[in-house]
């Protein structure tokens, strides 16, 4: 009779594929539960202010590019169709806000005769767009 020797030892394997398991869903669950901030693809360099604020997000946007183009969000327009787009948008809620991004390279004058489109249609509050100086 033969008994199993006290010298055996048993191997101690570690099973990882569960603990990757979770690990994969806790990825996919915060990167699904995170927010992400929609950025255009319109290229601009806004004017630095060291008095910057955060403005809450704005649902109706105003570009302003270097070449003078005008986008409503992300759509193309022209100055002369700018305040009918807006007011299809019909999202300018109660308090009837708009924020205005403007490329550094634009003209003044350029802003003052959109700000003041926007003015003779009911929009007054509108928010400039500014960046933090490093």
């Amino acid at each position: 009779m033969q008994l199993s020797s006290k010298n055996s030892k048993k191997l101690l394997t570690l099973n990882l594929t569960s603990l990757i398991d979770v690990l994969f869903i806790l990825i996919i669950f915060f990167a699904v539960s995170s927010t992400f901030l929609e950025q255009p693809g319109i290229e601009l360099k806004l004017p630095e202010a060291e008095s910057s604020e955060s403005y809450t997000t704005q649902k109706v946007i105003l570009y302003i590019d270097k070449n003078k183009n005008i986008f409503l969000n992300d759509q193309l327009i022209t100055i002369n169709t700018m305040v009918e787009e807006i007011k299809k948008l019909g999202e300018l809620g109660a308090e009837g806000s708009i924020v205005l991004k403007a490329d550094t390279e634009v003209e003044h004058g350029s802003i003052i005769e959109i700000m003041d489109i926007l003015r003779k249609h009911g929009i007054y509050k509108i928010v400039i767009s500014t960046n933090i100086p490093e």
